[in-house]
């Protein structure tokens, strides 16, 4: 997992791309989802599951939420750079 969250780590500040960037975090939470899916199945605990379910519905919104305004910045520029 540290290997994980280093290379996903390195993604995020190397900030080529915006489209990186959103990916990059979106890895990133998806990761910290399954170790804390892991952590409760260890400890026979509902609460991290249900907990790991509500970071995967904000992870959805984040992303379906960053990738419209990116494709509505597209369409007002015609370009995407990393300082917007």
């Amino acid at each position: 997992m540290i290997a994980i969250f280093t290379t996903i780590l390195t993604f995020f500040l190397s900030r080529n791309n915006i489209i990186t960037l959103l990916i990059a975090i979106e890895i990133l939470l998806l990761t910290i989802t399954v170790k804390l899916i892991y952590i409760g199945g260890l400890y026979d605990d509902i609460s991290t599951t249900i907990y790991s379910l509500y970071i995967i519905i904000l992870a959805g919104a984040e992303s379906a939420i960053g990738l419209s305004l990116l494709i509505a910045y597209y369409a007002l520029r015609g370009k995407i750079t990393n300082i917007i």
